[in-house]
């Protein structure tokens, strides 16, 4: 019986070298003086494969890919092998020195204690809404609630004529309905609990005043009187400008935590029939200003009122105000 070829004692040497130095395919529409770029296993990820034909695209180099085995090979001129090589080496030294200089940490405030206390802020809200409406017995010594809308909100006229301007802060503990007032308290709770994990409780209660104010004061720039106006929506969003301020400015450029801010305006103050969007964007830009000013006084360890006293300090600003609004001071 005849043996095989390959046990043939005069082949079995000379196949088994062939098998040993088989070469490698390569496809038949390319010319023999290109070669292999990727390697002879061709890429091993889609990453690697689409970071070459990002470069090669880039630099205008000829490849041409070919696909076997279910791998990707890529075959280039011989002369411009050496320089697509340099060409990758350069991009992956400025991308890993990319990735360092996005891996350094960034500044961040710390947290504070007694932050879990902040919310406790919106109490005023609902205890002058309960004195209004009757469910608490109203102090005798003071007018009665049913007048307190229109000694307190925020009357343009009465600005213009009479310059009262505690009304920019007594309007904000003021509100139309329940569901007004509901929906300013569950937002500036969660807004204030968010914003006293950077700022201290009682300095955080006190910007928030300041920026519900000066918000009201801007929007008289903003709006034509005569109009009439009240609500925490706009401390809201000043609480929402400070966390804007207070966020740490991307490679330098103010601009991506102020676009940020306007976003939120976009999704929570431009809806309903009587929205007062002239105070929505001036209590945003209020609260910017101030939380770059607290983000900059952390940054240089400028001194400022420790917690308890900007408490008290916003405790007494709130009862002068309402103080002046009753003729009492």
């Amino acid at each position: 019986m005849p043996q095989p070829l390959s046990r043939h004692p005069l082949c079995r040497g000379s196949l088994s070298r062939t098998r040993r130095y088989r070469l490698r395919r390569r496809p038949n529409f390319l010319s023999p003086f290109w070669v292999r770029l990727s390697g002879p296993q061709g890429f091993t990820t889609y990453r690697e494969q689409e970071e070459w034909i990002l470069l090669l695209s880039a630099r205008h180099l000829p490849f041409r890919l070919w696909k076997t085995d279910g791998r990707t090979h890529c075959f280039i001129p011989a002369l411009l092998r050496d320089v697509a090589r340099f060409e990758f080496r350069l991009y992956r030294q400025e991308e890993a020195s990319r990735n360092t200089a996005n891996r350094q940490p960034m500044a961040q405030l710390p947290i504070q204690k007694g932050w879990q206390w902040a919310a406790l802020a919106v109490l005023p809200l609902l205890a002058v809404h309960a004195w209004r409406s009757g469910l608490l017995p109203a102090i005798s010594a003071l007018p009665s609630p049913s007048f307190w809308e229109q000694l307190g909100s925020l009357d343009s006229a009465r600005l213009y004529v009479y310059h009262e301007g505690y009304r920019c802060l007594t309007a904000l503990f003021l509100h139309a309905d329940a569901a007004h007032l509901y929906s300013n308290v569950m937002l500036s709770a969660v807004a204030l609990t968010v914003a006293a994990r950077s700022l201290k409780t009682g300095r955080l209660w006190l910007l928030t005043l300041l920026g519900g104010t000066l918000g009201n004061a801007l929007a008289m720039i903003f709006r034509t009187p005569p109009y009439v106006a009240l609500g925490f929506s706009t401390a809201f969003f000043s609480i929402l400008g400070l966390l804007c301020g207070l966020a740490h400015p991307w490679r330098g450029n103010m601009a991506i935590p102020l676009l940020a801010g306007g976003g939120l305006l976009a999704l929570l103050g431009t809806e309903g029939a009587h929205v007062d969007y002239a105070g929505h964007v001036g209590g945003l830009l209020a609260g910017f200003i101030l939380g770059a000013w607290e983000r900059f006084r952390n940054t240089h360890h400028l001194p400022s009122l420790p917690g308890p006293a900007a408490a008290l300090l916003a405790v007494s600003l709130t009862a002068g105000g309402w103080l002046m609004a009753f003729g009492l001071l």
